[in-house]
């Protein structure tokens, strides 16, 4: 028994983790509501790719990474 406990909560974390990822990735790109102006990346899930955009500093929502890289390692690119 103790020996299937461990793969399954594995097998749980990891369906966890990649449904978490894909809800971030399905977000609307926002850019927030203050008045800073710093380059991030975001997730265009309408156009498939991730693509820069200027982030106000707050406010906004998960769908944004600091480089092009994390995004694609998030969200992907087909």
């Amino acid at each position: 028994m103790t020996k299937l406990l461990l793969p399954a909560l594995m097998l749980l974390c990891v369906v966890c983790l990649s449904q978490g990822r894909a809800d971030i990735c399905n977000l609307k790109i926002e850019r927030g509501t203050c008045q800073s102006h710093i380059k991030v990346y975001g997730y265009n899930r309408k156009k498939g790719h991730c693509e820069h955009f200027i982030y106000s500093g707050c406010g906004g929502n998960a769908n944004r990474f600091n480089d092009r890289s994390e995004c694609k390692r998030v969200c992907g690119n087909p």
